[in-house]
């Protein structure tokens, strides 16, 4: 298995974080069955590059094989207190599926010791849900995880 890197998503990323996104739809499952949807999820995805919060993995030829796109929620936001994290997407390549792209990742959002929430659909075939829990996320409603910074893992 080639090196994997890890650097922040620059906006320049998000053709290619799109195009991996789309690869990945089925089994996230993501909705993009109109040109519409899949506009507005490459205008996420380009916001969350964009935003100084998302990561990448990439490889040897410098290919982006995995990403974790990160939004800053600024609802409930009051002059910089209270900083929350929504994880919009995470996906790793099939052909590099492996646990530590994933949990390295997370891990570098983490670092920034902010709460982040996500959304797991039930109908995600990727596990996320249960991988996000091994990394310290805990359940808050039926398809919501929550990780905070000092919680005991």
């Amino acid at each position: 298995m080639p090196a994997i890197a890890y650097r922040p998503a620059r906006l320049e990323d998000a053709a290619e974080i799109h195009a991996l996104l789309l690869r990945l739809a089925p089994e996230i499952p993501l909705l993009v069955d109109t040109l519409e949807r899949e506009e507005a999820l490459y205008a996420l995805t380009r916001n969350c590059a964009r935003s100084g919060e998302s990561w990448v993995a990439v490889d040897d030829a410098q290919r982006i094989v995995g990403f974790v796109l990160i939004e800053p929620n600024l609802l409930g936001r009051h002059y910089a207190e209270h900083e929350t994290l929504d994880l919009c997407h995470i996906g790793v390549a099939q052909e590099f599926h492996d646990e530590t792209i994933l949990a390295t990742l997370i891990g570098r959002v983490q670092d920034r010791k902010v709460p982040m929430t996500a959304s797991v659909p039930p109908q995600n075939r990727l596990g996320i849900a249960r991988r996000l829990e091994q990394l310290g996320f805990r359940p808050s409603g039926e398809t919501r995880l929550r990780w905070e910074p000092g919680a005991p893992g």
